[in-house]
């Protein structure tokens, strides 16, 4: 006669065991995605973050709308290094340049021939799209307020570095914004992944003295 009653509660039973699994899942499956999500988070704002190229000042390395990926986990620019910055001067626009010189560099450019020297050295720019002739307030105020020359460079100031577009002559960099302190680079170009025949690592274009 209890065979029912016994019957009903295993059915009882049964059921709250289900909805017991189902939410346990739904938590799961909720917690999985979350922990996804920040770790996603993490990485695009301390280790890669992707960029997108816009403008013609690093042609004919870069175009505009490539995409890239950058390193920012424990990175520090390097000559050659293609670099994303955002200067205090115009917070709301990242630049994407290359670095020409760092710490304790000497550098000169001689706007006449479009030549740049690092330490004394002219440098082989295979990368560049045409050479050096327009300057920026930052090379004007050189020439204003100290002797600039081949003999008297600019030299690099510790934590800064100088950097240059390979469009030279279409390129908002130090010859205009002056030294980036290191603080203000976001991180490096390693690999650009758009568009799909251009894939391929960063810096095989740079000049092999750069260690590239």
């Amino acid at each position: 006669m209890n065979q029912p009653e016994e019957t009903n509660m295993e059915k009882a039973v049964e059921t709250t065991e289900k909805k017991t699994n189902w939410k346990r899942e739904l938590l799961e499956w909720v917690g999985s995605i979350l922990i996804a999500v920040i770790l996603a988070l993490t990485i695009r704002e301390y280790v890669f973050t992707l960029v997108k190229v816009q403008g013609e000042s690093m042609e004919p390395t870069l175009q505009n709308a490539d995409r890239l990926y950058v390193n920012r986990f424990f990175y520090t620019p390097e000559k050659g290094d293609v670099v994303i910055f955002v200067p205090q001067s115009d917070p709301g626009h990242p630049y994407i340049k290359r670095v020409i010189a760092t710490e304790g560099d000497k550098v000169y450019i001689d706007f006449k021939t479009g030549d740049v020297f690092v330490n004394g050295v002219l440098l082989d720019e295979p990368y560049i799209k045409e050479k050096t002739r327009t300057t920026g307030l930052y090379i004007l105020n050189q020439e204003k307020t100290a002797d600039y020359d081949k003999d008297h460079p600019i030299v690099i100031k510790k934590d800064h570095y100088f950097v240059m577009g390979d469009n030279r002559n279409n390129s908002k960099d130090s010859r205009h914004l002056g030294q980036i302190p290191k603080e203000e680079i976001l991180g490096g170009a390693v690999f650009r992944f758009w568009p799909l025949d251009s894939i391929g690592l960063m810096g095989e274009e740079a000049n092999p003295e750069y260690g590239l």
